[in-house]
């Protein structure tokens, strides 16, 4: 039976589809909604509500992500959760992650493994000949790592030029830790923090938890406009600013060293904290220097081995400037204690013996063939990428949207992002959908899956129109 349930807005903080996706949740949760209530049609609701029929379809598909709601064609929406749980905001792409048993995943980052495994347990084996070092290894550590652990970080992120000590260098549990630290330490809920228009959706999941408001900076093919930055920071007074100047995702675009020049020169003169994340920074042939090593004193530079070696391998560094290492320390403290020293061990003797050369050096090969045989597949197709990087972005024609390729796509078995899950703020989902993952797993016959109309034919450019509307 459908309910007359009618959100209240008023109060609430937000863009509307979450404002109507908060209304479901607190009304799931005070028992307004009972578990199998039906959800009122979606053009009803937008009338009473004086929105778009658009802005209740994504509020429902939010309900639905965090696992209130769910709909079946032609019956409508329907509560399934009873709210007593809080449900997690994550975007899509954190949303759709995870192993999956079947299927060919191109929406996880889950790069190749390579030799990693024979290599592991080469260095197992000379681990374990020192049973002395083993026992310290299974007691307590210090909170930002061993000393040698951190001597090896230290020279890890000298390769971009940053120049810092031991005592300004924390070892986390991966990259993914590592911004979370950073996040937690540098803001406050309700702070705001610019980033990239289109970004990497794990910075959109973490300021979702921690209550973080993320601002959208314009971006081309050069990476985040100087420009641009600098009319935001007047704007919204940010508390920090992130970005990914190399190897952007899902763009894959490489900061050109003129645009670090002026990005380092906007943000020291409002003396705006940056955020630099640079877990791809390997997979360029030559190395590029970090904006941390342009203005150290206001970057907290992110960076780890799990893309460049292994993804089962949890070592991640933040370089703090002294000013931000205390709040840092603390918060890495609190969220993980420490970094297991067998993780950082293993990572710091790839380090010096060679082991993690060998592996970067295999990576950034496979990148770019994997990367030929996507172009490959896909050629006659309007897509964007690097040959240094694991990522594509095909931008579909008129009148497809990316959430409705995604979905064929996943009806064949191939899994990938719509253009939707590293959007930020109301602007339109740009006219894509991302493989930031494309052949990480498969050979050549995955990109043609991608490739496959719904009806069966090929290629999509003379795909017909499904529906009217938007892109993306």
């Amino acid at each position: 039976m459908m309910t007359s349930w009618l959100p209240e807005l008023s109060g609430r903080s937000g863009p509307k589809y979450i404002q109507i996706a908060d209304a479901i949740a607190e009304a799931i949760h005070e028992g307004d909604l009972n578990t199998e209530a039906k959800l009122p049609a979606m053009r009803n609701l937008a009338y009473d509500l004086g929105v778009t029929l658009g802005t209740v379809s994504r509020a429902y598909q939010e309900a639905e992500r965090r696992g209130l709601v769910g709909g079946e064609v032609g019956r409508g929406t329907y509560v399934k959760s009873d709210g007593r749980y809080p449900q997690p905001r994550a975007p899509r792409a954190f949303a759709l992650g995870g192993v999956r048993d079947n299927g060919i995943n191109l929406s996880m980052a889950v790069p190749p493994l390579g030799d990693g495994g024979a290599e592991l347990a080469q260095t197992i084996r000379e681990i374990s000949k020192d049973t002395d070092m083993c026992s310290d290894m299974m007691d307590y550590q210090g909170h930002s790592g061993l000393a040698r652990h951190r001597h090896a970080g230290v020279q890890w992120v000298a390769r971009a030029e940053v120049d810092t000590d031991i005592e300004c260098l924390t070892i986390t549990n991966g990259t993914q830790h590592g911004l979370l630290i950073s996040m937690m330490a540098l803001t406050r809920p309700g702070d705001t923090v610019l980033v990239e228009n289109i970004t990497y959706p794990g910075i959109i999941h973490i300021a979702s938890q921690l209550g973080v408001r993320l601002a959208p900076v314009e971006i081309d093919h050069h990476g985040m406009k100087a420009d641009a930055l600098e009319e935001a920071i007047l704007e919204h007074r940010p508390s920090a600013v992130y970005l990914v100047p190399t190897v952007q995702n899902p763009t894959a675009v490489i900061m050109p060293m003129a645009r670090r020049r002026a990005i380092a020169e906007v943000v020291q003169r409002h003396r705006v904290l940056v955020i630099e994340d640079d877990i791809w920074g390997f997979l360029p042939d030559q190395q590029m220097t970090a904006i941390a090593a342009l203005i150290p004193d206001q970057v907290v530079y992110v960076t780890g081995l799990s893309k460049a070696m292994a993804p089962g391998l949890r070592v991640g560094y933040i370089a703090a400037p002294p000013g931000a290492n205390d709040a840092i320390r603390a918060t890495s403290r609190m969220s993980s204690w420490m970094t297991p020293p067998l993780m950082a061990e293993i990572a710091m003797r790839w380090l010096d013996d060679g082991t993690g050369e060998k592996l970067m050096a295999w990576q950034r090969d496979e990148a770019k063939a994997r990367m030929k045989i996507a172009a490959d597949a896909l050629v006659g197709h309007d897509i964007y990428g690097h040959e240094h990087s694991y990522q594509i972005w095909l931008t579909l024609p008129d009148p497809w949207r990316g959430e409705t390729v995604r979905q064929q796509a996943e009806a064949r078995g191939v899994f990938l992002l719509s253009g939707e899950s590293f959007v930020v703020g109301r602007q339109p989902a740009p006219p894509g959908c991302a493989s930031p993952w494309v052949l990480n797993q498969v050979q050549d016959d995955a990109v043609k899956k991608m490739c496959w109309r719904p009806d069966g034919a090929m290629p999509w450019s003379k795909v017909p129109p499904l529906r009217s509307g938007g892109r993306g």
